[in-house]
């Protein structure tokens, strides 16, 4: 099993507690609940892997290790992630990110209440249209990068000979 696969059993998990559906696209999220999509997270050590602040949506983390959630609504998420100089694996951030379970403490958040927060969290990112339009703009952007490398790549392949038609 490969880290991708490694958070299987917390997702279903957290559907199993909070009556969340699994999400039809994993890149739009692992979970839905009353709509929302939802972004779950196993933490096996101190390490929070692959935080993708550019999706908005709220993060829900399991620390494997004490069996505690923490939920994180999408704009603090972003703001736990503009403290990164580069993203994990990638120099922007928002794309993909680490985050410590040592800075997520405050969100500390009881099984028992864990739909309820989810939702509390969901109700937070509404107040921040700014902020969302930003990562919105910040995921265009890296799409739009995305193509333009592709792009520039291929003709360089070919006009180093490196390939005949990329």
């Amino acid at each position: 099993m490969g880290i991708s696969k490694s958070g299987n059993s917390t997702e279903a998990a957290f559907r199993k507690i909070t009556g969340a559906s699994k999400s039809g696209k994993a890149s739009l999220g692992d979970a839905v609940l009353s709509g929302h999509a939802v972004e779950v997270k196993k933490a096996s050590s101190n390490t929070i892997n692959q935080v993708r602040a550019v999706k908005w949506i709220p993060l829900v983390v399991l620390d494997s290790n004490d069996g505690q959630w923490y939920v994180i609504p999408a704009p603090d998420v972003v703001v736990l992630v503009s403290q990164k100089n580069r993203g994990q694996h990638t120099e922007n951030p928002f794309e993909s990110a680490t985050l410590s379970v040592k800075k997520i403490l405050e969100y500390k958040t009881e099984k028992s209440d864990l739909k309820n927060a989810v939702l509390r969290a969901v109700n937070r990112g509404k107040k921040f249209p700014i902020l969302r339009k930003s990562m919105e703009k910040v995921l265009s952007d890296s799409k739009e990068l995305a193509t333009l490398s592709r792009s520039e790549v291929a003709i360089a392949l070919k006009r180093s000979h490196l390939v005949a038609n990329p």
